[in-house]
């Protein structure tokens, strides 16, 4: 649990500097924070095998962390530098690094679960027995491409575990507004394997993970965990314009209150004195990171052709 925790604290901290360098505009174009849905990351990805396949989406920072990509390469490739996991040229939404199986991050909703399941039909194909990760917020599963992608899964057999970070809102706008069905229930319409588990509770959210993880390796079927969440700040800023609070107070007070950095610390018997030696060493490390990021030099415009595919592209000029 302490591993889980510190996990968690250090997707937290590095969102935290995220929205800072954000607000003194040293971060060109959108940055959607993960605050407040740590246990999600840190309870799947820790349940994955370090050979399986993970697809994000823009809100990908937390599962970068949470599956071992190096701060280094992830700040600097936010920050549009050059040593980026990119080359500095993807920016925020859009992590990639294959060395680690994090397939990468796609900015257009619900795109990831359809290359998710490309990836998983590969899968399929060989004898290793390995799932694919995909995750999405709520508001994907309202898009044509989720339900023909998950409908597929469902037919062919594809082993692939989507997990659904349900915090409630799809960008200014409450889910409840936009879809008479909850991720749950849509999932549930469309026979798919499921589970549904409080998104702020690692502890349980890695055992929910565990269970649909191993369903997903041995009976070669999708499945969907539902995970009930909250951001802590908002959908997504750009530049340094922060943008007004439009969630209701009472509702936010109420996720504040259930912060999955306080659950873990309490499940691990973390001491006060032990969570703020921690927070001290992973705001040290996380500083280090940035200062270091911030002086390097951004991607060189003769480099433009490259880190766009496999092979080198030939350029006549």
């Amino acid at each position: 649990m302490t591993a889980a925790y510190r996990t968690m604290l250090r997707i937290r901290v590095l969102e935290e500097r995220i929205i800072e360098s954000a607000n003194r505009g040293e971060i060109v174009g959108f940055v959607h924070p993960y605050t407040g849905q740590e246990a999600v990351a840190a309870g799947v990805l820790a349940a994955r095998r370090p050979d399986e396949w993970v697809v994000s989406f823009y809100r990908c920072h937390g599962h970068a962390v949470a599956a071992g990509l190096p701060l280094d390469g992830i700040v600097r490739e936010i920050l549009g530098r050059s040593g980026g996991l990119c080359g500095g040229k993807g920016g925020s939404m859009h992590l990639a690094d294959r060395s680690r199986h994090f397939l990468g991050a796609s900015s257009i909703v619900g795109s990831q679960l359809s290359i998710a399941a490309g990836v998983a039909m590969a899968e399929k194909t060989t004898a290793a027995g390995r799932a694919t990760v995909v995750f999405c917020g709520d508001g994907a599963l309202g898009t044509g491409v989720s339900f023909e992608t998950l409908t597929i899964a469902a037919t062919l057999g594809l082993p692939l575990v989507l997990v659904c970070e349900d915090n409630g809102w799809q960008d200014h706008t409450r889910s409840d507004l936009v879809r008479h069905r909850t991720p749950t229930e849509l999932v549930a319409g469309l026979g798919i394997d499921h589970l549904e588990v409080d998104g702020n509770d690692v502890e349980a959210v890695h055992r929910a993970a565990g269970t649909l993880l191993a369903r997903c390796r041995r009976d070669r079927r999708p499945q969907v965990l539902v995970a009930r969440t909250y951001l802590r700040h908002y959908h997504a800023q750009v530049g340094g314009a922060r943008p007004a609070e439009y969630r209701p107070a009472d509702e936010v007070a109420y996720w504040l209150a259930r912060d999955p950095l306080d659950i873990a610390a309490a499940r691990a018997d973390l001491t006060d004195d032990r969570r703020t030696g921690l927070h001290t060493e992973t705001v040290r490390e996380i500083d280090e990171v940035f200062a270091a990021a911030l002086a390097a030099p951004p991607p060189d415009p003769a480099t433009a052709d490259g880190n766009v595919t496999t092979e080198p592209v030939a350029v006549t000029r």
